[in-house]
């Protein structure tokens, strides 16, 4: 005999192209939803046949549930973890009626492992339900896996260690990132000549994996040159000048420059206040920031990526819950588009976030 299929909020939020929160409150009658929306999400209600599951309705009210987001600070990365952040808070505003709660764990990424286990010690003092981490310091975050409670789930987002399993990962497929990233650049390309390759944070396993798909397209590209420079904190204003006059002194024939992660517009600025190099340099990179964006669209950034970091925290949430409360079964890799940004589109993607 056939078990009926069970249909979620997920599905009538995927069919209606709403969020699982705007279903939740049609399906409640609480909280602001236009009249053509719910019209929308209960005319899709009424022909899935959906039921409210009123037992786990009345069992995630009745107790809070706290999960912990473990992430760089939010300025570091040119303020990336940001945009990452508004995920988690949108979803924590949705998940908010279920008890949900989010607390915040921000760590140095630059600075000792001594420092980092300080905020994880005062991580693990707290009662946490889930966690959502972004693991870009390596070692430390082996650490904190092997230490976390059994019974503590925990998600990934933005980079992957292999050596785990997590609940889900969620984020890009960093190397495909990378070899898409490398067919772009021998589009741009024009002359034979040097491309280099910039590793900020280069201990990062995605920033590593980037630079590998980057490479492998010009493996039999007897034209490009490709030269790699890593950096520790790209983001010092000293360190970063520093090691561009060394790009651009190393390869005289410089044709392309390629940033693994979101420091581009660093790139960007040196080469528009360095004009005696007199000639345009194709550049590729990562993130919607505001500063790539200005570039973007005055032609000194070339493409970029984006890995959309707010649908990544907002995904991180919700994975929690589903897997915490629902005691749903979440897939293991929640993968992000490789979305490919230019002056012309950017527009597009700057309102449509998520």
């Amino acid at each position: 005999m056939d078990i009926p299929q069970i249909i979620t909020i997920k599905d009538i939020a995927e069919k209606a192209g709403v969020s699982i929160g705007t279903v939740d409150r049609v399906v409640h009658d609480r909280g602001r939803v236009s009249e053509e929306t719910a019209k929308k999400v209960r005319a899709i209600i009424e022909e899935l046949g959906y039921k409210p599951n009123m037992f786990a309705s009345r069992l995630s009210r009745s107790k809070i549930y706290q999960f912990g987001v473990l992430v760089p600070k939010r300025e570091q990365d040119s303020h990336y973890w940001e945009t990452s952040l508004l995920g988690v808070e949108k979803a924590a505003e949705e998940l908010g009626h279920y008890g949900i709660q989010v607390k915040y764990f921000f760590f140095d990424r630059y600075a000792s492992e001594s420092a980092f286990f300080q905020v994880v010690d005062e991580m693990l003092a707290s009662r946490i339900d889930g966690l959502l981490i972004a693991p870009v310091a390596h070692d430390p975050v082996v650490k904190l896996i092997k230490k976390i409670k059994k019974h503590i789930p925990f998600v990934f987002m933005n980079t992957m260690l292999p050596e785990f399993q997590p609940v889900s990962f969620i984020g890009q497929d960093s190397y495909q990132s990378g070899v898409v990233c490398g067919k772009l650049m021998q589009i741009l390309l024009r002359n034979q000549g040097t491309v280099a390759v910039i590793l900020p944070v280069p201990n990062d396993m995605h920033i590593r994996r980037r630079a590998d798909g980057f490479r492998l397209q010009f493996k039999h590209d007897q034209m490009v040159s490709i030269k790699e420079y890593e950096t520790d904190n790209f983001e010092d204003k000293n360190s970063c000048q520093m090691l561009l006059e060394h790009v651009f002194a190393d390869s005289p024939d410089l044709q392309g420059i390629f940033v693994t992660n979101v420091c581009t517009h660093y790139v960007a600025s040196f080469i528009q206040n360095h004009q005696q190099y007199g000639k345009k340099v194709s550049l590729i990179g990562y993130d919607l920031i505001q500063e790539n964006i200005d570039f973007l669209k005055v032609n000194m950034i070339d493409f970029l990526i984006s890995q959309k970091p707010e649908r990544q925290g907002y995904e991180g949430i919700y994975t929690l819950y589903r897997t915490v409360v629902l005691k749903e079964k979440c897939p293991k890799n929640i993968l992000m588009p490789i979305d490919i940004i230019t002056k012309e589109n950017v527009s597009y993607y700057i309102s449509n976030k998520f």
